[in-house]
């Protein structure tokens, strides 16, 4: 898997993000495009500094505008520009995460919102650029990570008065977000328009074994006792992840209980595979080994499910710490068969192995429809689904 890993060791601005971006991920001629689609009153350079001994790229902007834009005004310049529609979704998105942290935080309708520290020309020209950038690695095949993101202490002044940092507009942005935080650093590291832009396109980083391939750093304006830099790692991971083995043995309950814990567990989203092995248990009683895989944070969870349903005193956690899984693609292909067109699901492993297997239960119902014998549906499908996968390569 092709990972980008946003490392905010010591927080983050929405030009710092621009600037790890430049020549990697997004050129000066996409750039100066999306200046002149927009017709934003800014001038911009990019110069090459040195930070405390680290070569980075540093974006300067100056306004000409200088003013402050509705959100609505924001909304309405990037729907009327002719910017990719996947540049003015996310785009948009963004500022709509922007808007309602401050429609939150202020106690007004967001659609409202005036926006301040961030809604004039340099902020929209950020959030824009990053946009095309990070979808620029998506489009070639990048996941996108950050880790945890050092956000500052202290406080900060801005146009409402003083504020503790993390701002709130900031701690709003994070609420629902997939990323980390650590509260500590030199006053206010992390803005809410990096806040938005990373919660909207990062995971948390797992544990990963990395194979790093290339490393850029984006320079921020202020001078901080750490290097004021944000790094952005390109590079490639083996899929896998840390779940854990949950199991216990049940002696004294019968097939139909048994039955009904299965199904109940199979239906639990926390529980991703569950097994059922005969087994012998004391005095060589008849016994049945129930094991269950779910991921590390939910095993106790899931752990206690099965005593509720079983009545089981004793349920055994195992960690497994490594587990490897292949990418898999999830689609639908449209079949023909007696003359009749149907839709079957699929899952497909990628992108080295390419095993691909057709939902059972598409399987099931288009036999059970033409009363054919479920082997010549299931070979039909099969047919279809190997052309698709040669067509692709």
């Amino acid at each position: 898997m092709k990972v980008a890993i946003f490392d905010a060791f010591n927080g983050a601005g929405g030009d710092m993000i621009l600037s790890s971006l430049v020549g990697l991920a997004i050129s000066k001629s996409e750039i100066d495009e999306i200046v002149g689609l927009l017709n934003l009153k800014i001038d911009y350079q990019i110069e090459k500094v040195n930070v405390k001994g680290i070569e980075a790229k540093r974006v300067i902007v100056k306004e000409k505008r200088g003013d402050e834009r509705e959100y609505s005004e924001i909304v309405s310049l990037i729907e009327g520009s002719d910017l990719e529609d996947y540049v003015k979704a996310d785009s948009l998105a963004i500022f709509d995460i922007l808007a309602k942290a401050e429609g939150k935080v202020h106690g007004r309708d967001y659609r409202e919102a005036v926006f301040h520290e961030v809604g004039a020309d340099d902020a929209i020209f950020d959030v824009v650029c990053c946009v095309k950038g990070i979808r620029n690695l998506i489009n070639r095949g990048y996941r996108l990570f950050a880790k945890p993101i050092r956000t500052g202490t202290g406080f900060t002044q801005f146009s409402h008065g003083k504020y503790p940092v993390p701002p709130p507009a900031v701690l709003e942005v994070l609420k629902n977000a997939k990323i980390k935080v650590i509260f500590e650093g030199e006053g206010e590291l992390l803005t809410p328009t990096a806040a938005s832009i990373l919660s909207y396109y990062c995971e948390d980083f797992p544990a990963y074994p990395l194979l790093v391939e290339n490393v850029t750093y984006g320079a921020g304006s202020r001078e901080t006792e750490v290097p004021n830099l944000l790094r952005l790692i390109l590079g490639e991971v083996a899929m896998h992840d840390s779940i854990a083995l949950i199991e216990t043995t049940v002696d004294d309950i019968s097939g139909e209980f048994v039955g009904y814990t299965l199904e109940k567990l199979i239906s639990n989203e926390r529980v991703l595979d569950v097994t059922a092995l005969p087994a012998f248990g004391k005095k060589m009683r008849t016994a049945t080994l129930i094991k269950v895989i779910a991921r590390t944070e939910d095993a106790e969870i899931v752990a206690e499910e099965i005593m509720r349903l079983t009545g089981s005193l004793g349920v055994r956690v195992i960690p497994v710490y490594h587990r490897i899984i292949a990418e898999r693609e999830h689609g639908a292909v449209r079949v023909k068969i007696e003359g009749r067109e149907f839709e079957v699901r699929f899952k497909r492993s990628m992108p080295g192995f390419r095993h691909v297997k057709p939902e059972f239960d598409d399987i099931v119902r288009i036999a059970e429809e033409l009363s054919m014998p479920i082997h010549q549906v299931y070979r039909r499908v099969m047919k279809v689904l190997d052309d698709v996968g040669s067509n692709r390569k």
